[in-house]
């Protein structure tokens, strides 16, 4: 199996601002090797909306076949992005020819199906300051695992993420560099005390905050 995956993984880059599209490439599983992608959903009366955001060593899923696929659902890149990738006929034949791969590869698939319902259902579940402070203490906890600590989105990037207004999202990110927590650069943000990020969190957000971190990759 693991020679059938190097001989058929697809290898793409994004720049900053490239979008992608994995039922378009008819893909079946990806793997963000580096960089952070926010996922866009497409509306039919042309509006679009974002919903979450994925970090190096995260799996994307397309949402079926070409036949049938959500192609309203696309990846945009914040920075620079490299992805591995496989096509869905090769995940059709691995199901044929290896016994456990159909249920394991339904098992990662069904867990990143609830993680975007999870955070689409956190917009409603917290309050507006909870899930904004939820949504950059995982940002900036996935961006420490990588030994970095900035990532590069504007204002208007994380109200599409959080359903904030710029108004409000720029209110409550001056009052976290003002305490000394992030510095606004302007097209990017950097972590400078991660405790006081994660102390900002009410007890809702942190014990939905701790229910993400504890869930298996």
């Amino acid at each position: 199996m693991i020679r059938t995956l190097a001989q058929h993984t697809h290898h793409i880059t994004l720049a900053k601002g490239q979008t992608l599209c994995p039922a378009c490439e008819n893909m079946g599983l990806a793997l963000v090797c580096q960089g952070t992608l926010i996922r866009q959903v497409g509306f039919h009366d042309g509006t679009v909306s974002s919903t979450e955001l994925l970090f190096s060593d995260q799996f994307l899923f397309s949402g079926g076949t070409t036949s049938g696929a959500d192609h309203n659902v696309c990846f945009r890149a914040l920075e620079f992005t490299e992805i591995e990738w496989l096509g869905m006929d090769i995940i059709y034949q691995l199901c044929r020819e290896n016994n456990g791969f159909l249920e394991r590869y339904l098992e990662k698939k069904h867990r990143y199906s609830r993680m975007v319902e999870d955070h689409l259902l956190l917009r409603t579940i917290l309050s507006k300051k909870e899930h904004l402070m939820i949504t950059l203490a995982m940002i900036f906890s996935a961006k420490l695992r990588r030994n970095e600590n900035a990532i590069k989105i504007t204002i208007e990037e994380l109200c599409t993420v959080t359903g904030s207004t710029r108004q409000y999202c720029s209110k409550v990110i001056t009052e976290l560099c003002q305490n000394g927590i992030l510095i606004n650069h302007y097209g990017s943000l950097e972590l400078l005390d991660y405790s006081a990020l994660k102390a900002q969190l009410g007890s809702d957000a942190r014990r939905h905050y701790e229910l993400f971190r504890a869930k298996p990759v």
